[in-house]
């Protein structure tokens, strides 16, 4: 009998060395968890962060995609983009040019001051005319789709902001396309006619 009894409070024991352990480690675990942060608050939706890709934005290129080239189509016009994201090197190095290098200038933004740095810049031409088009008109339909006519050829948005805002990270708010008929055109990548801009509210350009 005394034999039995010492074997049943070593049973005992070793179920008790056990939970203690296994509560030893959930603990562990749990504060693990708490220390990464899996287990913390979220972050205020207050706290801004700017879009990390580098490249062009694609709230902006969509507006010049499915807006402005297909808005201008509908007046005649057979646009290309030449220029849209460059790198701060490549704005440093077409900078040089005609200065400290060899060619032509072809842009007069040092480095950081051109929207083409921060993917919110395009530059056009006409695939059949080149440069030999109707400037003027172009730019009240870059107007309409929310876009800035700097230059002949220059599109861009800036949404208020100067470029020393845009340097320090700010971003300006997300374009949005005039209508809804717009998108459903380039969805079934169909021409935007004149009867749906006029629809859209868009006046003759």
């Amino acid at each position: 009998m005394i034999f039995k009894k010492e074997k049943t409070n070593w049973q005992y024991i070793a179920i008790a060395v056990i939970l203690a352990v296994l509560a030893g480690g959930a603990i562990l675990f749990l504060r693990h968890i708490w220390m990464s942060g899996d287990l913390a608050s979220p972050e205020p939706a207050a706290v801004h962060r700017p879009e990390p890709q580098p490249g062009i934005n694609r709230y902006f290129i969509n507006q010049v995609d499915v807006c402005f080239i297909p808005a201008a189509a509908a007046y005649g016009y057979a646009l290309r983009v030449t220029s849209g994201y460059r790198s701060m090197e490549d704005q440093e190095q077409l900078f040089e040019q005609g200065r400290n290098e060899s060619g032509r200038i072809v842009t007069w933004a040092p480095v950081g001051k051109s929207m083409h740095n921060y993917g919110y810049a395009v530059d056009v031409v006409d695939r059949r005319k080149g440069y030999g088009i109707n400037w003027k008109r172009l730019a009240k339909i870059g107007e309409f789709c929310g876009l800035e006519q700097v230059d002949d050829s220059h599109f861009e948005y800036r949404g208020g902001l100067t470029t020393e805002q845009f340097m320090a990270g700010e971003r300006p708010s997300r374009l949005s396309l005039s209508c809804a008929i717009m998108a459903e055109r380039a969805k079934m990548n169909q021409p935007l006619t004149l009867r749906d801009l006029k629809d859209c509210g868009a006046p003759e350009f």
